[in-house]
Order: C-alpha cells, then sequence, then structure tokens
C-alpha cells in the first residue's frame, strides 16, 4: 500500500503560540518543519497578563492595576524576546504579534485575523489537581480556535526540568 503524504500545501499562515517553554520550543521545531514543507507564512503570538498587586484592606483583599508603565514595558520585552526566536535560521517574512490579554483569548484572535490555517502550540500535560487549578491554555484553544489546533509536548528530559 501505497503511503499517503499529508496536503500541507492549504497552510499558508500558521500560528505558533510561545510561551518561552520549552513545549513552546518543541512547537516552533515542529511548526518549521511544516513551513519547510508547505511553504507556509510563520506566525508567533505571546500573551501577556496585566499585572495586578493585591493590597489587603479592612473591606477584603482589592486587586490594584500597576502603572500602564509596567504593562508597555513587559510588552516591548516580550516582543523583543519573540523576535529574536522568530529570527533564528528563518528566510523570509515572520509575523511577530504580542498582546496583551488572556493566553486562549489572544491566540484565538490572532487565528482569526490572520486567519491561520494551523495552530502549532505546546502543552504542558498537566493533570489531575494542577490542571484543575491553573486549567489548560492548550484545551481552551482546542475548543475555540478558528481553524485547526496541533499539540505538542517537549521532550522527556525538557519537561522534567519543568515540572
Amino acid at each position: 500500500m501505497r503511503e499517503r503524504k499529508p496536503d500541507t500545501a492549504s497552510f499558508r499562515r500558521i500560528l505558533v503560540p510561545h510561551d518561552f517553554s520549552p513545549h513552546s520550543d518543541a512547537a516552533v521545531a515542529l511548526a518549521d518543519r511544516l513551513v519547510a514543507l508547505s511553504g507556509a507564512r510563520l506566525h508567533f503570538v505571546h500573551a501577556i497578563q496585566a499585572p495586578f498587586m493585591h493590597a489587603v484592606t479592612p473591606s477584603g483583599v482589592v486587586a490594584l492595576a500597576l502603572p500602564s508603565v509596567v504593562s508597555e514595558a513587559a510588552l516591548l520585552e516580550a516582543e523583543e524576546a519573540l523576535r529574536r526566536i522568530a529570527d533564528v535560521g528563518r528566510r523570509g517574512a515572520v509575523g511577530v504579534h504580542v498582546l496583551e490579554g488572556r493566553a486562549p483569548d489572544v491566540i484565538c484572535a490572532v487565528a482569526g485575523q490572520l486567519p491561520a490555517d494551523l495552530i502549532v502550540m505546546g502543552t504542558h500535560g498537566r493533570t489531575g489537581l494542577v490542571h484543575a487549578l491553573l486549567g489548560s491554555v492548550a484545551e481552551r484553544v482546542l475548543r475555540r480556535a478558528p481553524c485547526p489546533v496541533l499539540t505538542v509536548r517537549a521532550p522527556a528530559e525538557h519537561a522534567a526540568r519543568v515540572a
């Protein structure tokens, strides 16, 4: 029986969410291979959540927004780091998107705006209580993405350092 090759010609824009973890690096490696097969344009996205400080007052805990300069600095720093990752050994234009918001919301919004043909993202593979408490960005994206989502776990030696 002849092996059927995957149809990668329909991939024009591949979106890779990156949180600067080994899991995201594994997704980048796979996305690079898909780009080589399809000629797609690669886009990276990173979400920054606005930093908050919590103050205990007589009426309870209050969340205080930090000055906007803190958010702006975080956005600029993340964009610079993401551009360094995007520039490593790649020819042609690579899109870099750094936005403020919850990661699943930002990822799905950028995927819809491009529009992305595929999202390739790392997953930490958390289970049990940790998954229940922290949730899963990958799971939320899978449920809401406007295109197919391919999840990738980091090799075991990298995952052990993160856990």
